[in-house]
């Protein structure tokens, strides 16, 4: 067995994953093999190692490292973020979100290759790059390394194919994450193989530490979506502590006293083995009502305010909306959901806040037609989102949510389904003004303009309301709305959301994004009025 353990000596870990903007404050936990295997390589040769070590000893050293996905022992982290107005072009700000994870410095991150086997003067390469290596991911991450001989007394993360993974995620203590990963060896020539040879960029990378060495210039330059030899590995770790370790500055995102800051906003991130298309928002809003609801059973804290029911009567509250609204979200425009949002009028108590940590996984019921859904919870924080008119003196970046920001325009993401019948007492209701009537009960100001659209676009792909899936399982439903519509609404001035309107809006329905979405709009007023509901 090989293994290296590291200690950062800050108490702090930084590292953006592969794909991902710093700016979605995201951090890459473990560190990636990928990752690791480039910090021994730029050591190797930032502090000349190469006058004792030739060529070929670092070349086997990476090889027999990458032959192997490695397990790690994990520290406890919290995730938190701290933000930054860095200067730009024209004498003006922008908000920047540093996000990184707290641990323990006395408390180390190992990583081990169990069936690793080194040469000599492989192995002795690696002892002298782990003493020397100063940092691990971004620079802020500062600390020490070690090698080391024997195994801990348990495994954190590991790759998705071994049973302990398994065990971990039906125990409910796992999460699956991505982590970038060099080939294997004896895959690495059929990789190589597929780039052509005369590519100038490419035209020397003939090892697989030739391709570790490539910097992001490059890999740009080709336009390449993952770095040559590179492969994403389905990993489970253990949950991030939701409490800050004994020793460690307290994070403010996280603490347990949050109902102090007069929350009304959760967000969840969302991620499963197969990943769910915005189709089926309400699949998984229904699926995490009824989660919320077991959870509240089970720990008598069955609060009407997640659930939307009577707790004796068991029938729906009528209350004008003043329960949870159970938001399943696609944040970055693809197409598929990667978040849920919890969003209450009034501001969580600590009972709700308890009921929502609870919460880690989702699992189809067994009433549930088709094959059984799984999908991980990681609760990322809460924030509070005041109704009515955006204050132009107020910090918008305080709500780092594209459907909770204040906004002049909000465009359907899913299709709105109007509550009530086309005629009210003998005069034309039709959506737009069901629209502009649920705006004026929830307390929004009266839109400048509500205007159909025929579909929208997603990563390039055309969405229309007849895709969508529209009507629960769990309830026999006659809705006015035939097939629904998709809606843009402008306002005079920004607002916050969300906005969630229509039948089923508390399960995903009649969602829409802050801000304008790539359209179409209908060619005739008659064919809008037609299709918008």
């Amino acid at each position: 067995m090989v293994g290296i353990e590291f200690y950062f000596l800050a108490g702090t870990y930084h590292a953006t994953p592969w794909g991902r903007h710093a700016n979605e404050a995201d951090v890459e936990w473990p560190p990636s093999p990928w990752r690791i295997l480039r910090a021994l390589i730029g050591v190797y040769h930032r502090y000349s190692l190469c006058e004792r070590y030739d060529e070929d000893v670092l070349r086997r050293l990476i090889e027999g490292l990458a032959a192997e996905q490695p397990v790690y022992r994990l520290p406890g982290a919290v995730h938190t973020h701290t933000k930054h107005f860095m200067p730009i072009a024209g004498g003006k700000t922008t908000l920047v979100h540093d996000a990184f994870l707290r641990v323990l410095p006395e408390d180390p991150l190992g990583v081990y290759w169990p069936e690793a086997h080194l040469d000599g003067q492989a192995l002795a390469l690696l002892g002298e790059i782990a003493t020397l290596m100063p940092y691990l991911g971004r620079a802020e991450s500062w600390g020490e390394a070690r090698l080391v001989s024997n195994p801990p007394d348990r495994w954190d993360a590991m790759p998705m194919e071994l049973d302990a993974a398994t065990e971990m995620l039906e125990r409910g203590e796992g999460e699956m994450v991505d982590l970038l990963a060099p080939v294997s060896p004896s895959e690495w020539p059929l990789v190589r193989s597929k780039w052509p040879v005369r590519k100038s960029s490419l035209a020397g990378v003939n090892h697989l530490v030739d391709a570790l060495r490539l910097g992001t210039d490059v890999i740009e330059k080709e336009r390449l979506n993952m770095p040559l030899g590179a492969t994403r590995v389905l990993y489970v770790r253990r949950r991030l502590d939701l409490a800050v370790p004994s020793g460690s500055r307290p994070s403010a995102s996280l603490r347990r006293d949050v109902p102090k800051i007069q929350a009304n906003v959760a967000r969840f991130r969302l991620v499963s083995k197969v990943r769910t298309r915005v189709l089926y928002a309400l699949d998984v809003g229904e699926v995490m009502h009824e989660a919320l609801e077991f959870i509240g059973a089970k720990q008598d804290r069955l609060t009407p305010a997640l659930t939307g029911l009577e707790p004796k009567t068991r029938e729906p509250l009528r209350c004008g909306h003043a329960h949870a609204f159970i938001l399943p979200v696609d944040e970055d425009l693809d197409g598929y959901l990667d978040h849920v949002l919890v969003y209450k009028r009034e501001p969580f108590d600590q009972e709700d806040l308890d009921v929502l940590q609870a919460l880690r996984q989702l699992k189809t019921p067994e009433w549930w037609p088709g094959r059984e859904r799984r999908w991980q919870l990681y609760f990322e924080g809460v924030w509070h989102a005041p109704a009515g008119s955006f204050s132009r003196g107020e910090p918008s970046g305080d709500v780092p949510d594209a459907y909770v920001r204040p906004s002049r325009v909000f465009t359907s993401i899913t299709p709105y389904l109007h509550p009530w019948h086309w005629k009210r007492g003998g005069a034309k209701f039709g959506p737009a003004d069901q629209i502009r009537e649920e705006l004026r009960r929830r307390g929004f100001p009266e839109p400048v303009s509500v205007e159909a659209l025929a579909q929208i676009r997603l990563a390039g792909l055309p969405y229309d309301a007849r895709k969508f899936r529209k009507l629960r399982y769990g309830a026999r439903q006659e809705l006015p709305a035939r097939s629904g519509g998709l809606w843009r609404i402008e306002f005079a001035e920004p607002v916050y959301g969300p906005i969630a309107l229509g039948a089923n809006c508390h399960y995903g329905m009649g969602l829409f994004y802050a801000g304008e979405l790539d359209s179409v709009r209908f060619p005739s007023e008659r064919q809008a009025s037609a299709e918008g509901g």
